[in-house]
């Protein structure tokens, strides 16, 4: 599969852009995400079912912290080593209180269980098939109490085919460098439930010394339908509590965002 396509092809073709892990070290991910609207259902949920946590892809610490910080026994796992670097950078002082480990959600392996496993923001979509979704499942039910629960949030709806417009992501001052920061995205759908991204990001020196860098990257980005979801996780032993739109609760209205809560039984 070639990965990129129109303005960032151009790019790295004329050699005036170069290729970035998109959870590298120079990554824009805390600027770009500033979505916070689910961690106090997150926060809530935790409370409720009491004991251990585990964060899957808890990426830079997004909900993590304020589950430290209130108090809940959590486990942060992610792919990414730099991601992981910035989470502990985030959790500053509690840091110590929090076990943070690199590993596959399809394959990790860890030596406690957990009463409830959370995969936030849309994690699931770099699934891209129902194998992959199953293992991550498996995994999930093997690291649950009886009585746990599993809850995550996906992307449900249906991928329009071809290449959507480019739309700004992002546009800033690096708090720490003054650079000027621009991110750009661009969407290619290639199935019905498949779609491929690219970003560019723009970053402008302004330093005495200041020098100007054009990076892209890429990610390949999954939906499914929640009867799928639904039965992957009856298959593997999970009991579906709830299927809703988001993390208000509302019930699941064919929209494009869907969030289960499942449970191993007891």
């Amino acid at each position: 599969m070639d990965y990129y396509f129109g303005f960032a092809r151009e790019l790295l073709e004329k050699g005036l852009a170069c290729e970035a892990d998109p959870y590298g070290s120079h990554n824009l991910y805390d600027m770009i995400v500033q979505f916070s609207d689910d961690v106090d259902f997150y926060s809530s949920q935790a409370g409720q079912v009491g004991g251990k946590v585990l964060d899957l892809a808890c990426g830079s610490g997004r909900i993590l912290k304020h589950l430290v910080e209130e108090g809940i026994d959590v486990v942060g796992l992610d792919l990414s080593g730099e991601m992981l670097q910035l989470a502990r950078k985030k959790l500053g002082d509690c840091a110590d209180q929090v076990e943070l480990v690199q590993g596959d959600m399809r394959s990790f392996s860890l030596p406690y269980r957990f009463n409830l496993i959370m995969i936030p923001y849309c994690s699931l979509i770099y699934m891209k098939s129902d194998e992959e979704r199953l293992a991550v499942f498996e995994r999930c039910y093997a690291h649950l109490n009886p009585g746990g629960r599993l809850i995550f949030d996906f992307l449900a709806g249906e991928v329009l085919e071809g290449e959507s417009w480019p739309t700004l992501a992002l546009q800033g001052i690096h708090p720490f460098t003054n650079e000027i920061l621009l991110s750009v995205v661009q969407i290619k759908g290639l199935a019905s439930d498949l779609r491929l991204l690219n970003q560019i990001d723009y970053r402008l020196g302004l330093n005495s010394e200041g020098t100007s860098q054009v990076t892209v990257q890429h990610s390949v980005e999954a939906v499914v339908r929640p009867h799928r979801i639904q039965r992957l996780l009856e298959q593997t032993g999970f009991v579906v509590k709830g299927i809703y739109t988001n993390h208000t609760l509302k019930k699941y209205d064919n929209g494009e965002e869907c969030l289960i809560i499942a449970e191993r039984p007891h």
